[in-house]
């Protein structure tokens, strides 16, 4: 008879812990809080349009890069899926004039030099670092503190290439390297996407994502990719159960017996895997004894480990058109936000999604960044005055839309608010620690959170998975450390740790 695991929590990492506990023989159960998979990564209807919450681009999505197997093995890029490939990551705009930072490296280096001449130098030094950049992969095979000596060097030699990338900016924070540019909008077009503190090689490789053309969308969306990853999980025979909240990991001296749902019920586990944000983790669900030390100081330490989430809003749109790029970056007159003067905004136009919309509208949506100080406003108005907080965001989304018709006259009229969120909801619906959906800012002075052990010292048979295991966090790291939860369940039965696609 096949060991038992239990997996908390349905997201991308417990979906993926599921898919390979499947492949590997195990008997595998996912319980899920919510109707529908996915965790963040989802999305949802409103008034027959499709509202996206997640994929903004997909990491070594192409052949040759490690990771593509797990996006194919995963469900998510399954044959026959087809990816959208824009033609850009982003375009800033500033007093009149507009750059792309296009797909194509030459022609957005060429665009940038004919903007500004004087910043030759740091362009063409730009340009370099994100080609090699485009190396970047994420070890897939099995965790790094599984692998021996040679298959560290080939993966380093695999990457060789990133090392410079790695020594010129991972000092250097996202603001730092805005500063090498004399022209205003190319240090605009630098800063708007990330927080400031963020290191900057963080930056430089996600463009690079971009230009390897292996950054692309599935279409169809985050839910549609999410569905997917349950159905390729349920084939497999695993067993996902939704609405099913987990209120305690049961353990008894040095292991777990299995999980406490939060109708009662107990279930016998085998192992357990908990993919839920990690705070969550040790807060609710086990004991914050239990939690590793360096992950523990990361969240003691508030001031050098900042953490951000974001507002959102999503409009109908009465049309459709390619006035408005995919995203844009734009300044606006200025509303306040959470206590927070907004004077720079960004949407995104939907179009490219034909069919995630009534016939002849399109979604397009606005996504503003906080900090940890705003969403600690938002959920004090959502505790003590929740009319004060329908309120607030109500007149967010005015502002917004208001915004927006300065900025594109042509929707003036065509607008029709869908749907407000705040850094809040991630909490309330996703469990998420402060609103956060990837992890903590990489800034200067953080620890080194590239590989926190996916164990739990103390109990022998419980494992983790999740983004925040892995800096930056994201998809591909919850991917990966679904797969590696498995791994370390059957290292620890000493049985061999490679699961074939």
């Amino acid at each position: 008879m096949a060991q038992k695991i239990v997996i908390i929590g349905g997201g991308i990492a417990g979906l993926s812990a599921g898919i390979y506990a499947q492949k590997a023989g195990f008997d595998s159960v996912v319980y899920e809080k919510h109707s529908v998979p996915g965790g963040q990564c989802t999305g949802w209807m409103r008034e027959g349009h499709y509202i996206d919450n997640c994929i903004c681009w997909m990491t070594c999505a192409k052949e040759g890069y490690d990771l593509w197997d797990i996006w194919k093995d995963s469900g998510i890029c399954a044959d026959g899926v087809e990816i959208h490939q824009h033609d850009y990551f982003y375009k800033s705009e500033l007093n009149g004039q507009s750059i792309y930072l296009w797909r194509d490296i030459k022609r957005a280096k060429k665009e940038m030099l004919e903007l500004s001449p004087q910043d030759k130098k740091e362009i063409n030094k730009f340009f370099k670092y994100v080609k090699l950049s485009e190396s970047l992969d994420v070890p897939v095979k099995k965790p790094l503190d599984m692998m021996n000596i040679f298959e560290l060097t080939l993966m380093g030699l695999k990457m060789i290439k990133m090392v410079p990338v790695i020594l010129k900016y991972s000092k250097m924070s996202i603001g730092d390297l805005a500063k090498k540019f004399k022209h205003p909008l190319l240090q605009k077009v630098i800063t708007d996407y990330m927080p400031l503190d963020y290191l900057a090689h963080l930056f430089v490789t996600a463009y690079g994502t971009i230009t390897s053309g292996g950054g692309g969308i599935p279409v169809g969306g985050s839910l549609a990719a999410m569905l997917r990853m349950a159905d390729r999980y349920k084939k497999l025979g695993g067993k996902l159960i939704c609405d099913a909240p987990v209120e305690k990991v049961l353990i008894e001296g040095n292991k777990t017996s299995g999980v406490l749902l939060a109708d009662g019920t107990k279930v016998d586990a085998d192992f357990v895997i908990c993919s839920t944000d990690t705070y969550h983790t040790f807060e609710k669900l086990i004991d914050k004894k239990y939690m590793p030390k360096l992950l523990k100081k990361s969240y003691d330490d508030r001031e050098n480990n900042p953490l951000g989430s974001s507002f959102h809003v999503a409009f109908s749109y009465d049309g459709l058109t390619d006035k408005i790029a995919g995203r844009t970056f734009f300044e606006c007159d200025g509303f306040n936000l959470a206590g927070r003067k907004i004077k720079r905004m960004n949407s995104k136009n939907y179009s490219f999604e034909k069919t995630q919309a009534p016939e002849g509208k399109s979604v397009i949506q606005v996504k503003i960044l906080e900090n940890e100080k705003e969403y600690l406003y938002w959920k004090n108005l959502y505790e003590t005055d929740k009319d004060r907080y329908d309120r607030e965001k109500a007149q967010a989304a005015s502002d917004i839309q208001k915004a927006l018709e300065e900025h594109y006259p042509f929707t003036k009229g065509k607008l029709k608010l869908l749907d407000v969120w705040t850094p809040y909801t991630y909490t309330r619906y996703c469990n998420a620690y402060r609103g956060v959906y990837m992890t903590f800012i990489t800034t200067k002075k953080s620890p080194d959170l590239t590989n926190v052990p996916g164990v739990v010292k103390g109990v022998s048979n419980l494992f983790l998975a999740g983004q925040w295991l892995m800096v930056p966090g994201g998809i591909p790291v919850a991917l990966v450390t679904g797969k590696y939860a498995v791994q370390r369940i059957l290292k620890l039965l000493k049985k061999s740790v490679i699961i074939k696609p």
